[in-house]
């Protein structure tokens, strides 16, 4: 299939240097609001930020855009690549923030979830075995994780990088102090991190990491795949990670599906090998296996696409 047609443009900023945007003081206003007033004022209140947010960053706008372009070729049924539905991105991001305080609060029952491959999930608890979990930008992982931890007891030690939304990062804390304990900051991995990670996946817990960003100060821990009929680059990070950690990797997706959420578990790997001579190849294949797998979510959730940065782009 050939790639979608697009605009040359100026060279991208890496993901992560991508300026932090809003006040704390904002945010906590937001934050509150949902907590004392509930999740409708609060999306009044959040109404006016977003379309500020949109107005006024073009070059979100631009990627956006030729995210829907590139869909649209490589999914003749999907929207159409037009400014009113990178609006409805900026909003469907914006409202799903408040869907993530609702679960960060432990109203994760509010949420009619219907749940797909949840017997993935389930075999691995009642083994007591750990696995690295991929997930990415798209939906609202903060729902399925609250949901999962919740009904299982299951424990999440998340891959972010944090250091582009202190703001955010702290405001959080703030509003619910325990976010901070399951966080592991996306440039800590070290030998003693390993070792750490290792004993948890043992002891039944999960590692989740993004396989849609690619890694900071870290240019060959890349690999080249096809996505949405176009070549992209995405990380190794999840794959090198349960090769190391010699545990089971799946994938996990939660799009908003009408009034609920639909999550969705993927089996990608009971275990990863490889040598020398094969590294990049075994690499190359299991990151274009998650690759399909999102492709396939994007399919049903298209607008929901939360990547505002140039995915694409090439140097």
């Amino acid at each position: 299939m050939k790639p979608a047609p697009t605009e040359p443009r100026d060279k991208a900023k890496h993901w992560a240097q991508t300026d932090e945007r809003g006040s704390l003081l904002g945010i906590l206003f937001l934050l509150y609001s949902f907590k004392l007033l509930g999740a409708t004022v609060c999306k009044l209140f959040m109404s006016p930020v977003l379309l500020y947010f949109y107005l006024f960053n073009g070059t979100a706008r631009s990627n956006l855009k030729a995210y829907l372009v590139r869909l649209n070729a490589y999914f003749p049924a999907a929207p159409e690549a037009s400014q009113w539905h990178v609006l409805k991105i900026f909003f469907n991001f914006g409202f799903g923030i408040v869907d993530r305080m609702a679960a960060w609060q432990g109203k994760v029952s509010k949420f009619k979830l219907t749940k797909v491959n949840n017997q993935v999930f389930l075999d691995l608890r009642n083994k007591n075995q750990g696995a690295v979990i991929v997930v990415s930008h798209v939906g609202n992982f903060e729902v399925s994780r609250m949901a999962s931890g919740a009904n299982k007891g299951a424990v999440f030690n998340v891959f972010m990088h944090t250091k582009n939304a202190k703001k955010f990062t702290q405001a959080i804390k703030k509003f619910n102090p325990e976010y901070a304990l399951s966080v592991i900051q996306g440039d800590a991995m070290n030998m003693q991190m390993a070792i750490e990670l290792k004993e948890k996946v043992e002891a039944g817990e999960f590692v989740v990491i993004a396989g849609d960003r690619i890694p900071v100060n870290n240019e060959k821990g890349v690999v080249e795949v096809d996505f949405l009929g176009e070549a992209a680059k995405v990380p190794i990070g999840p794959y090198v990670l349960a090769k190391v950690l010699g545990c089971p990797l799946i994938g996990l997706f939660c799009t908003k599906q009408g009034a609920g959420y639909q999550v969705v578990f993927e089996s990608l790997a009971n275990k990863i090998s490889f040598g020398r001579n094969n590294k990049q190849l075994v690499l190359q294949q299991h990151a274009q296996h998650y690759i399909h797998t999102l492709e396939r979510q994007l399919k049903l959730a298209p607008l929901q696409w939360y990547n505002f940065h140039d995915f694409w782009h090439k140097e």
